[in-house]
């Protein structure tokens, strides 16, 4: 758990701070950026938020609560309350920059799917037996492996 000083900011001066912080954020090298957040925070809170972006990456991708929660290695629970907020706007900006599928945002669900199917967990997107384009790829390679 997150120990929060006891006694609080004023709410102009956590503005303020959060301005600041966004600031240094914005327009980083990914080195950079991961030299920053190491700065900051500590390896439980990289995780948590780590956990936590997945959970939303996979709410969004429209897994199960059941499956998502053994995927990341939490509880049920915690999956159900991120996905309330989830059904509740409370992850808007990050659901708008995976609707966008800019190349950033695409890596990192690259790399999440690399992790999950690495791991047997999970089929890669659109992998699925179900998936039409997954059947014409594989017809496709059959084919190319006939031919030669």
């Amino acid at each position: 758990m997150v120990q929060i000083s006891k006694s609080p900011l004023s709410k102009s001066d956590e503005i303020a701070l959060f301005i600041q912080l966004t600031r240094l954020f914005s327009k980083k090298s990914d080195t950079e950026m991961q030299g920053i957040l190491s700065d900051l925070l500590g390896y439980e809170e990289k995780l948590m938020l780590s956990k936590r972006f997945a959970i939303v990456v996979l709410l969004w991708k429209k897994q199960s609560i059941y499956s998502i929660a053994k995927i990341v290695h939490v509880s049920t629970s915690t999956v159900a309350r991120i996905h309330q907020n989830y059904h509740m706007d409370a992850y808007m900006n990050i659901i708008e920059a995976l609707d966008k599928r800019n190349p950033s945002i695409m890596a990192i669900l690259k790399s999440i799917d690399d992790v999950l199917h690495l791991g047997g967990i999970l089929p890669h997107y659109g992998e699925t037996h179900r998936s039409e384009m997954y059947k014409r790829d594989m017809e496709a390679k059959k084919k190319r492996r006939a031919i030669n």
